[in-house]
């Protein structure tokens, strides 16, 4: 998604602001049973592509927060991706945030 664009719009909301409200929004759709409604992330043409995109990481952390470790689930709000390579980004994460002291 286009944050910069869709800032532009709003006016009052810079795109950090405005993706942080998506993403929490997109976590209280999936909490509540409603994934199915949030669009899936543009593909690129890059579809089992082992390259992340920004917006796959967001729903990665989405699905993060609201299934924890359940790969499978968190594929499922992943949508372009498989539960292997979920898992396989999950460990590089989790890798990344113990080497930065979070």
């Amino acid at each position: 998604r286009q944050w910069v664009e869709v800032a532009k719009v709003v006016r009052t909301r810079n795109n950090v602001q405005v993706s942080g409200y998506a993403r929490r929004y997109f976590e209280q759709l999936e909490r509540e049973g409603k994934g199915h409604l949030i669009p899936p992330p543009e593909k690129g043409g890059r579809e089992g592509s082992e390259h992340w995109t920004a917006e796959e990481h967001e729903r990665f952390l989405v699905g993060l927060r609201t299934h924890g470790r359940q790969w499978v689930e968190v594929a499922k709000v992943m949508r372009t991706k498989t539960r292997e390579q979920v898992k396989g980004h999950a460990w590089n994460y989790f890798k990344q945030l113990e080497r930065e002291g979070k």
